[in-house]
């Protein structure tokens, strides 16, 4: 009997351990995507060496790296001391998670949860702590910091915008605005599947230059607008359906309501708001998006919210949740309706 108790003791302290110790994971994950080492090992496994000429790096550390990484399967190394891809460092190239390894991991987000403590203490949102301002306004001012943030959503959009698709008829609809809508590549998708549906692309002045460039190279110039909006001030007015995709938890519930409230003013009888975000599941069951809603605490001071939370938020905008539609990787569409 002891034995068995000494041996689950050991597991969970094993257990425990990998969490506390998972920066030693994690940073070289970021220090091998800022180096730009998968893209350089796509044609073909390649020495230490070169890829520290490549890098303008140490061959000693840059092997110790690959070596503690290769342990853990990302790269693998030869018997020859040359390291290649392995699907999941296949991942670490441009255009699929470097954009997102090199936000979450970025030196302004460590600083940021470096506050976290405070943040619990006080209540305060810990970027705001470290740097003094909002984190939007913080963006303004990082161009490139701003554009890993934007792909790194892209990339994040990219794995459920055909699941929405799927999942819901957007057929019956004959116009659609997305709002905060970015650069296009969700209403692209909608769109592109339901040939009768005309949209509209409603954000910041600063993002409709891009965004109509892509719906353009889509082939929906035609059939889709791009308009300037700030949804804390007002929604365009008079579309069939409203889109709030991953835009409410950037936000405290204040300006979430607020942001409801504008698409309630903009609504008509027979309108409806489709938002999709993560829901928290109720007790101790796992969730990314329990963890997701401590990155909102961190970075936005937002939050990621439970069914009966979407539901206070809309009551007191004047709206009411009508269907709520898993649409995998934890998200879901809740569709709500004036009341």
């Amino acid at each position: 009997m002891e034995v068995r108790i000494m041996s689950e003791q050991t597991s969970v302290q094993d257990q425990l351990m990998r969490m506390i110790l998972a920066k030693w994971i994690s940073k070289p994950i970021y220090a091998a995507a800022e180096l730009g080492l998968a893209d350089l090992l796509a044609a073909g496994p390649m020495s230490v060496e070169q890829l520290a000429r490549a890098t303008q790096t140490q061959s000693d550390p840059l092997y110790r790296l690959l070596r503690a990484l290769a342990s853990v399967g990302i790269f693998a190394e030869g018997d020859d001391r040359r390291f290649r891809l392995t699907p999941m460092a296949s991942l670490l190239q441009d255009g699929s998670l470097r954009s997102t390894v090199l936000s979450f991991n970025s030196e302004w987000n460590d600083r940021a949860w470096m506050h976290l403590l405070e943040g619990v203490r006080r209540g305060c949102t810990p970027f705001e702590e470290a740097f003094g301002m909002s984190f939007f306004e913080w963006l303004q001012g990082n161009p490139r910091e701003a554009n890993l943030l934007q792909q790194a959503n892209a990339i994040r959009a990219s794995q459920y915008r055909r699941a929405l698709c799927e999942a819901y008829d957007f057929s019956r609809f004959s116009t659609l605005t997305d709002l905060g809508g970015g650069h296009g590549a969700l209403l692209q998708e909608i769109l592109l599947a339901n040939p009768t549906l005309r949209g509209t692309l409603a954000d910041l002045a600063s993002v409709l230059p891009e965004a109509g460039k892509t719906l353009a190279a889509a082939g929906l110039g035609e059939r889709c607008s791009t308009v300037e909006c700030d949804f804390f001030r007002s929604v365009p007015s008079g579309s069939d359906a409203y889109l709030l995709a991953n835009v409410l938890h950037d936000w405290p519930d204040e300006r979430a309501g607020l942001i409801l409230e504008n698409c309630h003013q903009a609504m008509v009888p027979g309108s409806t708001l489709l938002i999709v975000e993560m829901v928290v599941p109720p007790g101790n069951e796992p969730s990314a998006a329990k963890l997701l809603d401590l990155e909102m605490l961190v970075i936005t001071g937002g939050r990621e919210r439970r069914e009966e939370e979407f539901r206070a938020l809309l009551s007191a905008a004047g709206l009411s949740l009508d269907r709520l539609l898993p649409i995998g990787q934890g998200l879901f569409i809740l569709e709500a309706v004036l009341s």
